[in-house]
């Protein structure tokens, strides 16, 4: 239900642009900051994947059918479980929450039942969101193609 805590056992997908794809392959921390050009940002848009059931390949790809952003072939969704990135950012900050937040259908998209939201973080441009960001990244378990080739 919108506002409720995810499940700490679940898993949630971040999407990752290509600029933001380190060397090694890994996902840089500045990706799960809020963004300092926004202010009245309230969290970062993430998808819940066991909305969709339980199988991982159904979950991926309604993922990608439902953003609402442009995805790039050489962008990534990064996977996390809810519970380790709670745990792991609780070491420095206890504000943090991962949301419920469904879009409802508008224009040219459909419903998102799985878009969820993390909350309590802190302003963007700060030292402590660049290092809540970095132990986030941390928290990156795979990174999945953000485009399925044709």
């Amino acid at each position: 239900m919108k506002g409720d805590d995810l499940p700490q056992d679940d898993r949630i997908v971040r999407y990752v642009k290509p600029s933001m794809i380190q060397e090694d392959g890994t996902a840089d921390g500045s990706e799960f900051c809020l963004r300092p050009n926004k202010p009245d940002e309230e969290g970062l848009s993430v998808n819940w994947l066991e909305v969709f059931g339980k199988d991982k390949v159904h979950q991926l790809s309604e993922a990608r059918r439902l953003c609402r952003l442009t995805l790039k072939s050489s962008g990534r969704f990064a996977e996390m479980n809810v519970g380790t990135v709670l745990q792991v950012v609780s070491e420095e900050l206890d504000t943090l929450r991962i949301v419920h937040d469904p879009l409802e259908a508008q224009q040219q998209f459909d419903a998102d039942p799985s878009h969820a939201e993390m909350r309590g973080l802190p302003l963007g441009d700060s030292d402590q969101a660049m290092l809540v960001g970095e132990l986030i990244a941390q928290c990156v378990t795979l990174m999945h193609p953000a485009r399925i080739a044709d």
